[in-house]
């Protein structure tokens, strides 16, 4: 056993007991991790980020068949109240899709979409961004169901417990990768292993100097 193979057992599972595996990282969900990943530094904004070439690395541990990446991304025409503001969210969007490409990942992204909240009474408040996968992550599942033995998903969103438990039905295994907090009870019954994100976050972490390339690239 090699030493690739020998942290793909210890950290996430034993390659040979799961056949062919998919992976599908639904990165609206996991970004949000790393306030638990790293709370100090975390404390008021997302300041330190978790590596999607690290993540990518960590994936490829277990030689999956493919590995997907969906994220929504803001367009460059998007109304925000300063027009800085939406050129730094359209860059930082364009920044992590191109570095999930560059990373292996088939990329799957759309548009952003901002949408009218009001409080009780009617009256608007603000515009909030709404952007989930679950359908097409949910298409890519079961139409390419035969091409894999095992979906391993990061993402703790319970709106996939009941595809997870259909294609558990088909035969297929299910690991889920998520930090405990967000990992819900629906996932958390379902799989047959549960990776807790906190265990792997030593290996995800985006170091200072990919920080600081990563502002460069937004301020761009």
């Amino acid at each position: 056993m090699n030493f690739v193979e020998l942290k793909a057992e210890y950290y996430l599972f034993k390659k040979t007991d799961f056949g062919r595996v998919y992976v599908f990282v639904d990165f609206g969900n996991v970004r949000p991790w790393a306030k638990e990943l790293w709370p100090e530094e975390n404390k008021f904004r997302i300041s330190q980020e978790i590596d999607i070439a690290k993540l990518a690395e960590l994936v490829n541990w277990v030689f999956p068949a493919k590995k997907l990446f969906y994220y929504g991304g803001y367009a460059e025409n998007m109304s925000f109240p300063r027009e800085h503001e939406n050129n730094k969210k359209y860059r930082n969007s364009i920044f992590r899709l191109s570095k999930a490409r560059k990373s292996g990942f088939e990329v799957k992204t759309k548009d952003i979409k901002m949408i009218p909240h009001y409080d009780e009474s009617g009256v608007f408040l603000n515009k909030v961004p709404k952007c989930n996968f679950d359908v097409e992550i949910t298409m890519d599942m079961i139409t390419k169901s035969e091409k894999y033995d095992t979906v391993m998903l990061f993402s703790g969103d319970s709106d996939f417990g009941g595809l997870l438990s259909y294609l558990k039905s088909k035969g297929k295994k299910v690991v889920v990768v998520c930090t405990r907090n967000r990992m819900s009870k629906e996932l958390q019954a379902v799989a047959d292993v549960f990776v807790p994100a906190e265990t792997l976050g030593s290996f995800l972490k985006l170091e200072n100097a990919e920080i600081k390339k990563h502002s460069a690239c937004a301020e761009v």
